[in-house]
């Protein structure tokens, strides 16, 4: 018995590190005076003992075992385990509550015995410890084929302490359990690679879980990859997650994901058609940061919860199901709240991409019968047959704050009676269609200004209520825009007096009146300028439009407005200016006018006290609203160059060294391609007979104003 009880406790001793600790008694029944003496010395000297340059192996595990109090010390206190090979029963962890256990895998290791429906089996039982540490790079833990109701980790609630699980390939092919039934304690798998049926992890009862990279596949799966429930703090950090039913089920927890890539792929059972990527549910939030999302249903589903997502791709093909706009890429429900910012979403398959509620008639609207709130800031939205889909429900809402919309058949559609929030920081154009179209019918929430570029479908167009701040659907024609400069110009909205914007659209007839801003220092009003224009070409109506309520006191000018664009500008004058000398009828010109000299200047409303007289307040009005700091040209050469210079100084086309014009020095470069240039765009002409351009002969002012004019209607300076 003697030499029995020795070989034990040697073999004992060799399976177990620690051996310092260990009392010498148990050397001594092995009857060597050596280990005596080693023993002896150690526990004599005041100095730390030196390594020995080996690490002490650890306690190998058969199953079976539970690891607690009475166990560490059974095995000298060793905290330190490991497992390889095959186990039919599993391992409990049992311990205080400051011993931090530590299972190290070192081989493959294979986990067959068979749990039921109400009594699984579990590999790895956790109940109580500090810490619990696995690591298993390199290695491979599995599951018997054909164990339905077998679990690799099982964490009791009674666990308040921290798992850390390193590395290793988990394969659990049990398709009624999870891999990982996690009900207390805070978890962290560090880049583990797990292939799963039923769920890879799954939290309960205020566990915990950061999931650091590492791969994790549920295909065979209809139920979820990662299940978590009950949770305050759960995150996943650049994990590959696929799977065929939902790849992350969050419910009443808070779930951070960074990075990464979720996947949902298809598998033909009708039952699991409409199976989300994500799906956060029951008041859990769901915050998604730069990640690659990818499915065939929807992407992130919300329903009665909370998803942020801020970065990242969202596409969704839906190629199997057909589901319309019942299927989009991200999809709010139940009175949720999704907002989407920085987002790429790609949603082809004839479906939408964001939508908040249901369309009239689906089986989804009968059965939840409410939308949620919907916000989306920054994205890119493209692909779909609708961009922002707004159906049935009281609590269906959506804010537009900013997005770019690329070859969506409707980039907002509007079910009967919705209206869309947009912001006014959204200045691209959008197209919008809606289920019920009709005169006024309102498309957007009121409070927005006028500054929107909504294309109308259903035939109709877009068009803004100024007196309620909100656009609508019209059939009426367009109606045109009123710049007033120096001045403010109002028409009645809803009876109340209403300036009237640059982009604001003001119908023909409508009653504009104007008021002069308070003239500068050192001047006085002096007057109305003006011009309409029509397709791009200047009108001559608004000569007689202008009337004045105070015959005396012309800061005051009402008119109807015209059919055409108006920009109106107040003229002011010096307090006592000096009176300018009325300019000599033109001289003849040798080279003859552009056009016939007008008596006045075309589209130029003169108003004001006192009449200056039509030519020389026409043109000093003319230069006031085309050519403020320009200097005047007093000659033709002057003009020439003033308008080729404001051109960009384009390349004349024709000039050659041959037919420089002879009255213009040759190294005036500037000066001969001004002139060539002005006389191939038909501005000037030349005298052809002996190559002059005449550079030297005087312009009137309203010479100037004619070519100006004339250089602008041509396109050739702005």
């Amino acid at each position: 018995m003697k030499k029995f009880g020795t070989r034990l406790i040697s073999a004992v001793l060799a399976g177990c590190m620690m051996t310092s600790v260990l009392p010498v008694s148990a050397f001594a029944l092995e009857g060597s005076t050596e280990f005596e003496g080693n023993v002896s010395a150690q526990e004599n000297s005041d100095a730390p003992a030196e390594p020995s340059g080996e690490v002490a192996a650890a306690c190998p595990l058969t199953g079976g075992e539970t690891i607690n109090k009475k166990f560490i010390e059974e095995h000298g206190g060793s905290k330190v385990y490991s497992i390889s090979g095959t186990y039919a029963d599993g391992i409990v962890i049992d311990a205080e509550d400051d011993d931090d256990v530590v299972i190290n895998v070192t081989g493959g290791t294979t986990f067959e015995k068979s749990g039921n429906k109400d009594d699984c089996a579990n590999f790895i039982t956790v109940r109580n410890a500090k810490s619990v540490t696995v690591n298993a790079e390199g290695q491979t833990i599995k599951t018997a084929e054909g164990l339905a109701f077998n679990r690799c980790f099982y964490a009791e609630n009674s666990f308040t302490g921290t798992a850390v699980l390193n590395g290793g390939i988990y394969n659990w092919p049990c398709d009624d359990i999870a891999a990982c039934y996690l009900c207390g304690g805070d978890w962290t798998f560090n880049n583990l690679t797990m292939n799963a049926v039923l769920r890879a992890i799954e939290t309960d009862k205020g566990a915990n879980v950061i999931v650091n990279g590492g791969t994790y596949d549920c295909s065979e799966s209809f139920s979820a990859t990662f299940w978590i429930n009950d949770s305050p703090s759960s995150s996943f950090n650049y994990v590959k997650a696929t799977g065929v039913g939902w790849v992350m089920n969050a419910m009443n927890s808070q779930v951070n994901i960074v990075g990464g890539s979720y996947s949902r792929t298809y598998k033909d059972l009708p039952r699991y058609k409409d199976r989300p990527t994500l799906r956060v549910a029951n008041s859990a939030t769901l915050n998604v940061t730069d990640a690659e999302v990818t499915g065939t249903y929807c992407d992130v589903f919300v329903t009665g919860a909370t998803a942020n997502l801020v970065g990242g791709t969202y596409t969704n093909t839906n190629q199997y199901l057909n589901l319309g706009y019942e299927s989009p890429a991200l999809k709010v429900w139940n009175g949720g709240t999704l907002s989407v910012k920085d987002a790429v979403v790609d949603c082809t398959g004839d479906n939408a991409a964001i939508s908040s509620g249901e369309p009239a008639g689906s089986y989804y609207h009968y059965k939840y019968g409410d939308g949620g709130k919907l916000v989306v800031e920054n994205c890119t939205i493209k692909n779909s047959k609708y961009g922002i889909y707004l159906g049935r429900g009281s609590s269906t809402s959506a804010e537009l704050k900013s997005a770019t919309f690329e070859n969506n058949e409707s980039d907002i559609y509007l079910e009967s009676g919705k209206k869309i929030t947009i912001s006014d920081t959204f200045t691209t154009p959008a197209t919008i269609k809606v289920a019920d179209p009709e005169e006024g019918r309102q498309l957007t929430v009121a409070g927005n200004a006028n500054k929107l570029h909504l294309v109308g479908q259903n035939d109709y167009r877009v068009a803004y209520d100024k007196a309620q701040h909100y656009y609508y659907l019209t059939q009426r024609a367009p109606g045109y825009t009123l710049t007033a400069k120096d001045a403010t110009a109002t028409i009645k909205v809803g009876g109340v007096d209403t300036k009237v914007d640059p982009n604001d659209e003001i119908y023909e007839g409508t009653p504009v009146t104007l008021t002069a801003d308070p003239a500068p220092d050192g001047q006085k009003f002096a007057g109305w300028a003006g011009i309409v224009i029509l397709n791009g070409v200047v009108q001559n109506e608004m000569n007689d439009l202008l009337s004045f309520p105070n015959e005396e006191d012309h800061t005051t000018a009402n008119f109807e407005m015209p059919k055409g664009n108006v920009t109106v500008r107040a003229v002011y004058e010096a307090v006592d200016p000096v009176e300018p000398p009325v300019d000599p009828v033109d001289p003849v010109d040798p080279v003859g006018p552009v056009d016939p000299v007008d008596p006045v200047l075309p589209g130029v409303i003169i108003g004001g006290a006192v009449i200056l007289g039509a030519y020389e307040t026409g043109t000093g009005i003319y230069r006031m609203m085309n050519m403020q700091g320009l200097p005047l040209p007093s000659d033709r050469i002057e003009l020439a160059e003033l308008v080729w210079e404001r051109a960009g100084k384009p390349e004349p086309q024709n000039m050659t060294d041959e037919d420089l014009y002879a009255d213009i020095d040759a190294a005036d470069t500037d000066a001969q391609k001004a002139a060539h240039w002005m006389v191939e765009q038909e501005l000037m002409k030349f005298d052809e007979d002996n190559n002059k351009f005449h550079p030297c002969f005087p312009v009137s002012k309203l010479r100037v104003c004619l070519t100006w004019q004339n250089a602008k209607d041509k396109g050739l300076i702005d």
